[in-house]
């Protein structure tokens, strides 16, 4: 039996014609049980050590020593067979080492490589934040954006799930670990592509920068390509789809609003959103203009006296509304 193969069955990452292969080899013998015991043991030993943020190795060897020859007097006589010389030992030995060494290796990856093990959380607060996944993919979280993800390491794939929030992703091509996301029951699928997915109350938005994006629901699917747009309500597995008509979502990752002739009342609602404002165009002049300028992601007062001058509109104050006429 493969030390790989025994390694990949702890993990649960084995098919079912390997997880019987295993189980099988496992009862025909009481050797073969008594060595997977063995092996079980320094594996979640290993580990530990593994998983710590600083890793010295000799001392993990020592210990694992300590550990061993314990676990020995307390399984029963001694073997007149020299310790070292045991096979058991040997391979213990070249597991503890490899992970000592590749627990070094993880502490220079991203969030130290536990996505390779485990899933990692991701969160941004007040500000957006930018993150770059183990594959080399990155990511800019919007603020207010909870999210995690995982890439086992012998595992077939790349999985992000998104709590809540919005998230703009440009993904490493790999054909053979498609990148997977899961917004409620929304479903995207990609292998290397830059797009934005957005989950609000009641709905989930996906637009489309790069690439080729597969989304489905229960019930539907369909493809998207540049500047293209899915919108899917909670309420239904339907995926309405539509031509993105302007680059407004990507303010938190280029931190700067293109508008290139769009009507001044989509560029009111870009930034309502990035704000949090309440801007109303009451008039039918304000409603009826377009406007093409870049105005960055900073004051909204400073922007607003932009489009005051560009425009030359009116622009006041009304209890907690901005009024544009």
């Amino acid at each position: 039996m493969e030390d790989s193969l025994l390694i990949k069955y702890l993990l649960k990452e084995t098919s079912k014609e390997e997880s019987l292969v295993v189980k099988s080899w496992i009862e025909s013998r009481k050797e073969n049980e008594k060595y997977y015991n063995d092996f079980c043991w320094v594996w979640k030993k290993s580990i530990a050590i593994a998983s710590t943020e600083e890793i010295d190795v000799d001392a993990a060897w020592e210990q694992f020593k300590k550990n061993r020859e314990s676990k020995l007097l307390n399984s029963g006589p001694f073997s007149s067979q020299p310790f070292f010389s045991l096979p058991w030992v040997k391979v213990a030995a070249s597991i503890v080492l490899l992970l000592g060494v590749t627990a070094m290796a993880f502490s220079f990856l991203p969030h130290s490589g536990k996505a390779y093990y485990a899933s990692v959380n991701l969160t941004s607060l007040e500000e957006s934040k930018e993150e770059v996944l183990l594959d080399g993919s990155q990511l800019t979280l919007n603020k207010h954006t909870k999210l995690s993800y995982r890439q086992k390491l012998l595992g077939e794939g790349r999985f992000v799930e998104l709590m809540e929030g919005e998230a703009y992703f440009e993904v490493q091509k790999n054909p053979r670990k498609p990148f997977i996301i899961s917004v409620d029951e929304v479903r995207v699928k990609v292998l290397g592509t830059s797009f934005n997915i957005k989950k609000t109350l009641g709905k989930t938005i996906i637009i489309v920068d790069e690439g080729l994006v597969q989304v489905s629901t229960g019930k539907d699917e369909l493809f998207l390509t540049k500047n293209e747009k899915a919108t899917i309500f909670t309420t239904e597995e339907k995926i309405r789809k539509e031509v993105s008509e302007n680059q407004l979502f990507k303010y938190y990752v280029s931190k700067e609003f293109v508008a290139k002739d769009i009507a001044l009342e989509e560029l009111a609602e870009g930034l309502n959103e990035a704000y949090g404002s309440n801007i109303k165009l009451v008039s039918e002049r304000a409603r009826s203009l377009f406007i093409t300028t870049t105005l960055p992601y900073g004051s909204l007062s400073d922007n607003l006296e932009i489009i005051r001058q560009t425009l030359g509109v009116s622009i006041t104050q009304r209890d907690d509304a901005i009024i544009i006429e």
